[in-house]
């Protein structure tokens, strides 16, 4: 949990803050004062036991910066974040060089506001848990025959993951084909893909994975797929590696859609994975295939736990039961998600997942099952925003207030 001290120009101003924090997800404390950046020494021993000072102040300007430098200096891992109507660019810079992590503009920016908090929230699990900390969790989604869905599951499962509260999820898009999850997920072109990224792995780290990913919602990102063939047959194990080790440790969920492909990229992909999601369908050409590849992971040493067989479009009136698909694979099936072209042809033709246009569909549904399955996690229920500001207007003596 996130304890934040604000400093708002007015009861509306904060009002607006708080709703902005709210959508992020995040659970946080809020203390709440008002008044300007010059009420920051009154502050100052409680700001120093916060994680985040947000000041909303009109008539911030780069020369009015002393207070929150002096602060930061006092506190070095406090983040702050300034609120301005028009900030302008020697503001900007000035803000940079005294510490300040984010300075952002009237109307607030919703996505800006989350993404800080889910960042802050990261560092400081990361933090609490120390060196022992193993990471997020990584899922392979492969199947054995183009058309299973596998693209579809991985993108809808990956916004249903993100729809839970306090999570962050990535999807990498390791198709070796054409690579559509971007358009699948945000109908838009990606701003980099995974072949940019590998291109220039030496200089891999937090900033390049930002500027080449996309930042589909606050804590959602797609690092989109070569999109091209001939690209990606030149992406390298190591390359990936070296990529699957930095995005495992700031994301919650991971989800790598591997498709049909078996080759040492791939291979590499499914021994960085907690689990193997294989999709099949009730037909012969995909079982004949789903079979083949369940045998080499087992000759690639991944146990027969780790693998969870998901049937994509299923039919309970189909000539191929459930039973005589798991004798033809001799593996259990985990889970079924029930076949609903109509919803499913609407979400492709509209470039959105299934799971954010058509929430009570069955397909949708199904989708949540699995999220569950694979990332068990509980919701919270949060007091009201206007609770939470009133419990602190207009002076009385300021008090954690609890963000759930």
């Amino acid at each position: 949990m996130i304890d934040i001290f604000l400093i708002a120009a007015s009861i509306d101003n904060a009002q607006c803050i708080v709703q902005r924090l709210e959508d992020s997800g995040v659970r946080y404390r809020l203390r709440t004062a008002y008044g300007s950046v010059r009420q920051l020494r009154t502050h100052a021993r409680v700001i120093r036991g916060a994680d985040l000072l947000i000041v909303d102040d009109a008539d911030l300007n780069a020369r009015g910066l002393d207070g929150i430098e002096e602060t930061l200096a006092c506190a070095p891992a406090l983040h702050c974040m300034l609120i301005t109507a028009a900030p302008s660019t020697a503001l900007l810079g000035a803000a940079l060089r005294v510490g300040v992590r984010h300075v952002l503009g009237w109307p607030l920016d919703a996505l800006a506001i989350a993404t800080a908090l889910l960042e802050l929230d990261a560092q400081r699990r990361d933090a609490e848990a120390g060196p022992e900390r193993r990471g997020g969790r990584v899922v392979a989604l492969a199947s054995s025959k183009g058309g299973s869905g596998t693209t579809t599951i991985a993108v809808n499962l990956a916004c249903a993951l993100a729809a839970q509260r306090e999570r962050r999820v990535l999807l990498i898009d390791l198709s070796q084909q054409f690579a559509d999850a971007s358009l699948l997920m945000a109908n838009r072109p990606p701003p980099m893909t995974l072949a940019d990224l590998c291109s220039r792995n030496e200089q891999l780290d937090v900033a390049l994975f930002d500027a080449c990913a996309m930042h589909v919602r606050a804590n959602l990102d797609l690092l989109a797929g070569a999109g091209d063939p001939l690209k990606a047959a030149e992406l390298l194990p190591a390359q990936l590696e070296r990529l699957l080790t930095l995005v495992r440790e700031r994301y919650d969920a991971v989800l790598i859609d591997i498709g049909q492909s078996v080759n040492p990229l791939t291979i590499r992909a499914l021994d960085h994975s907690d689990t193997i999601c294989m999709v099949v369908r009730q037909n012969p050409l995909y079982l004949h295939g789903a079979r083949r590849m369940l045998d080499i992971f087992r000759e690639l040493g991944h146990p027969a736990g780790k693998v969870r067989v998901v049937v994509n479009q299923y039919d309970k009136n189909a000539q191929i039961n459930l039973p005589t698909l798991e004798r033809t694979l001799g593996a259990k099936v985990a889970h079924q998600l029930p076949r609903d072209d109509l919803h499913v042809n609407d979400a492709l033709s509209r470039g959105v997942p299934v799971v954010t246009s058509a929430r009570d569909s069955a397909l949708a549904q199904g989708i949540g099952l699995l999220a569950k399955m694979l990332w068990p996690a509980g919701a919270e229920r949060r007091r009201s925003v206007l609770g939470r500001l009133l419990e602190t207007w207009p002076n009385l003596p300021p008090q954690l207030k609890p963000g759930v």
